[in-house]
């Protein structure tokens, strides 16, 4: 229920012709999945995007340089499998029923490698950003299948686009390869923010696992394997959990040679000449020295030169102090690695338990800021700095934030002249390795600077209401001043206020109010603020990884309320699964009164399992409607199904423009709540499995067991998964007075893939409603099986 103070004031607006904003009339769109999740530099990739309350489509924009989006998506078949049954209680979890929608994008030829945000808006709202990868190798994507998998042989070097759908799914690449040969296999799919828990496995012709992971590179797998005879091997990918659903999507880059993995140590300095240890694929035991230019960005991206060419894209940071590298062993402070402000450490928590100590002079009163980079830079280590005095007693501590996953930043004071030390260790005394590295730079404040990062990169306004964006300031050296705040490409209508994140703030929320027409800007909040006698702007952006193009602006959607509402009062049937149930709703409208569309909404209270409904046209100025479901004749009987409906209608708003909304009512009183009990049919074929041979025909008789008020005919079909082709057979009638009938399957010259059963479905017409009953049939090569 709404307070009476909303709805009075609600009226207020009515009374004007203002749509109002109110409380739970709005479905804001959502998107779950792009698919591929990327694509090759100088190509045009056709994708699909999962989304939700979509309905007719959404604009589309992919941000960064070297790509060219389509401006809208628009809606497409939407692929689905239905997968194993979901017992309970597990089919009593909230499920999400993303819709298709096809969209391209054109990459250039030479756009940089790396993660680009997309993100789409509605008349109903806008969707915080995805990721999207630029590579460079060919791609491929999977031609998705359901059933048993389907071993698809690939060509290396490739990045395969895939997904682990249904659930249990198991994808299976196969490729050649020689003896000697490397292989490595990396999956993309944790770190683009995907549900996925991947794990890889890889298995010689004779089927004997020759390698595996799980979660080695930051959740996702990759996996190296020598080859050890020439021949056919097999990768198998599934989820660890064998989950899988539409956003279970990965990238699989499968490579063989050289490959550089990681680097040390994870930077140098600008203007010098770094040995670098290399860490990978057939790589060069020998330290391979990289030039730094002297205008290189903070984050420098160049390929070594490598014994037959150049290696992989690899990054370092980048910086002006002098460089140093630690010296084992360093894990106590008379073993401490001296340096001599300001300077750059390079060192690893290289062991279980190791510890890391520098050493340097400082006089009293003296002020240095320590930072540690690690995460920023793909190094696993958590890391926590700690400075002591000569005595060991601790003077300063900082530690990494595992939400963040940003730099340690500690500012230290020295209390009196003397010797200082810095000591480094891993969160988690279990970890550690040569991966586990770390950049310490020990420095003066100096003036300072700031940085500005943005909680959203999108945000919904209905018109008429408020929203907020929240703004964070790190800031660092001397700098503890006040930050201005300013919001550029505001559209008309839509307000903000002045705001400050003050000298003792880190944080702070723009508002947001007004708005008049609807749609999305692209808008951009600039902080300013006096260090010293400079005045010095920076733009806020959404916190990304080292190597993903930033997103420097919030989408702001100025939205379309709903105003209309589906009610219902509650009602529990019982429901023989095979059959339909019609449920009764009345239509509240505001001040729409022109068709509604009624279908099951795009979020549902629980998992469906296998529950269909239809599209139920509702006429103008029409307050009621019914609305039926389908419960599929293998429903887990005796569970309760709950089903959720939406209403979608087409508004035209003051200056002409139309757009689509919706409403969705997750409450009990709204769902179609069945029990679902036995079928009133049930229908029993000669063999569970038929066997299929080239230009043959096999007869199958079935037999209808029929319900006492079923005595109308029954078709008897062969329903085959959509995939599989060469087989066919005509439907047959079995009269009202009968019980058997013989389906007559043909097999062509070529038939295939046999990887799942197919279906014998009976159906009876019962007042324009079907009665469906259907077993299943197994379909093999060979002989008979009775």
């Amino acid at each position: 229920m709404r307070p009476a103070n909303l709805i009075s004031a609600a009226a207020a607006l009515l009374s004007l012709g203002i749509v109002p904003w109110t409380v739970g009339l709005a479905d804001e769109p959502a998107i779950s999945y792009i698919f591929p999740a990327g694509g090759q530099r100088g190509t045009h990739v056709e994708f699909r995007v999962g989304g939700l309350y979509l309905h007719e489509g959404a604009d589309f924009e992919m941000l960064g340089p070297g790509v060219v989006p389509v401006a809208r998506i628009a809606p497409t078949n939407t692929v689905w499998f239905e997968g194993p049954l979901l017992p309970l209680a597990a089919s009593q979890q909230k499920e999400d029923y993303p819709k298709d929608y096809a969209g391209h994008v054109d990459i250039a030829v030479d756009a940089s490698l790396g993660v680009r945000a997309w993100r789409v808006a509605t008349s109903q709202g806008a969707t915080p950003s995805m990721k999207f990868v630029v590579g460079e190798l060919p791609e491929m994507i999977e031609e998705e299948i359901d059933g048993a998998p389907v071993p698809v042989a690939v060509s290396l070097p490739v990045t395969i686009n895939g997904r682990i759908f249904p659930r249990e799914d198991v994808d299976d690449w196969t490729f050649t390869a020689k003896q000697g040969e490397t292989i490595r296999a990396e999956v993309m799919s944790a770190r683009l923010g995907l549900p996925l828990e991947a794990r890889l496995v890889l298995y010689n012709a004779a089927g004997r696992p020759l390698a595996e992971d799980v979660g080695s590179l930051e959740g996702d797998p990759c996996l190296h394997a020598v080859i050890p005879a020439d021949g056919n091997y097999r990768l198998r990918i599934h989820d660890v959990n064998f989950g899988g659903l539409q956003h279970y999507v990965y990238r699989l880059t499968l490579t063989s040679g050289p490959f550089v993995e990681r680097v040390f140590p994870l930077g140098g300095r600008r203007g010098s000449t770094v040995q670098l240890e290399v860490v990978g694929q057939a790589l060069p035991a020998a330290p391979v020295e990289m030039a730094i230019p002297t205008d290189a960005e903070e984050w420098h991206v160049a390929r070594l030169p490598l014994v037959g060419g150049l290696s992989n894209p690899i990054g370092l940071e980048t910086d002006d102090l002098p460089e140093s590298l630690e010296v084992e062993p360093n894990g106590a402070t008379r073993e401490a690695t001296t340096v001599s402000p300001p300077a750059m450490c390079n060192g690893r928590i290289a062991a279980a338990g190791d510890r890391d100590v520098w050493a340097f002079q400082a006089r009293r009163g003296e002020a240095f800021d320590l930072t540690v980079s690690a995460a920023r830079l793909g190094s696993p280590l958590a890391a926590i700095l700690v400075v002591e005095g000569a005595d060991g007693k601790e003077l300063a501590r900082g530690e990494e934030s595992p939400a963040s996953r940003s730099d340690v930043r500690v500012r230290f004071t020295a209390p009196e002249d003397g010797c200082y030390f810095v000591c480094l260790t891993d969160r988690f005394a279990s970890r550690g390795g040569p991966a586990f590295a770390y950049r310490l730079r020990i420095a003066p404040p100096g003036e300072g600077d700031f940085r500005l990062t943005l909680s959203s990169d999108a945000v919904t306004l209905y018109r008429g209401g408020q929203a907020k964006v929240r703004v964070t300031a790190e800031r660092t050296g001397n700098f503890g001043g006040a930050i201005d705040l300013a919001v550029e490409g505001l559209p008309v209508g839509v307000t903000t206020q002045s705001v400050q994140i003050a000298a003792n703030q880190s944080q702070v929320e723009i508002p947001f109010a007004g708005g008049s027409k609807i749609g999305a800007t692209r808008l951009t909040v600039r902080g300013l603020a006096t260090i010293g006698d400079r005045q010095v702007a920076h733009v806020a952006t959404l916190p990304t990884r080292v190597g993903e193009a930033p997103v420097d602006s919030v989408l702001l959607a100025v939205s379309m309320p709903t105003p209309f509402e589906v009610q219902g009062q509650y009602d529990l049937a019982f429901a023989p699964r095979g059959t339909t149930l019609k449920r009764h709703y009345s239509l509240r409208r505001f001040t729409y009164d022109g068709p509604l569309t009624v279908r099951l909404a795009d979020r549902q209270a629980r998992h469906l399992q296998g529950v269909t409904g239809p599209l139920v046209t509702v006429p103008a100025g029409a307050s009621e409607c019914d609305y039926p479901v389908f419960l599929p004749p293998w429903m887990e009987l005796g569970r309760t199904s709950r089903s959720v409906v939406m209403a979608v209608g087409v508004v035209v708003d003051s200056d002409g423009s139309q757009h689509t909304v919706s409403f969705t009512s997750q409450n009990q009183n709204e769902q179609i709540v069945a029990l679902v009990g036995p079928g009133e049919m049930s229908v029993q074929a000669s063999r569970t499995s038929l066997a299929c041979l080239p230009n043959t025909q096999a007869e199958l008789r079935v037999r209808i067991a029929r319900g006492v008020a079923q005595r109308q005919p029954a078709k008897l079909e062969l329903v085959l998964p959509p995939h599989v082709r060469g087989i066919s057979a005509e439907p047959v009638i079995v009269p009202g007075d009968g019980d058997e009938g013989v389906l007559k399957i043909c097999c062509g010259p070529e038939f295939g893939p046999l990887n799942m059963p197919a279906k014998i479905r009976a159906i009876i017409e019962r007042d324009d409603r079907p009665v469906v009953a259907e077993t299943a049939l197994d379909l093999v090569s060979g002989a008979v099986t009775p």
